[in-house]
Formats: structure tokens, C-alpha cells, sequence
């Protein structure tokens, strides 16, 4: 664990959603998002940096395979001819 920390309205600007988005990305099935390492009622949650930064990669690999899936095609619309 970094000694550097994201606020959750740091976490907001950076990826330009609610904080209620990252709650819900937490309770994905896949890849969750990682749940505050500090947590106070009334005070900002403080996420790990390093936990933070291990979930954008995760994020990012599974983004690249996505796309890179074998057999996977892009249909286009069909069009009419007359």
C-alpha cells in the first residue's frame, strides 16, 4: 500500500462521474472498483493510490482484450437497394 491517497472528488474529476458511480463500479461483478482503504462517517473516504492505479491497469487490459477477441466482427447495418 502507497502512502498517497485520492479523495473521492479527486477520483470524480479524474474520471468525470459521480460519487455514486464509483460505488456502483465497486459492486461490479468484474473488475470492481476498490473500496476506500480509509473511511470515516462525515469525512471523506480516502482511497490507496497504488490500488487506484492496479485497477486502471486491470481496466485497461481488459478493454484491450475486448477489442482484440478472435472471430469478433463488427456487423454493419444493412442496407436497402432498390
Amino acid at each position: 500500500m502507497s502512502m498517497a491517497y485520492y479523495a473521492t472528488r479527486d477520483l470524480c474529476e479524474r474520471y468525470r462521474c459521480s460519487s455514486r458511480t464509483l460505488f456502483r463500479r465497486m459492486n461490479r461483478a468484474r473488475n470492481p472498483f476498490p473500496a476506500p482503504c480509509i473511511q470515516h462517517v462525515g469525512s471523506s473516504n480516502l482511497w490507496d493510490e497504488g490500488d487506484v492505479a492496479a485497477w486502471e491497469d486491470r481496466e485497461r487490459a481488459s478493454a484491450k482484450l475486448s477489442t482484440e477477441r478472435p472471430g469478433t466482427t463488427i456487423q454493419q447495418p444493412a442496407t436497402n437497394s432498390m
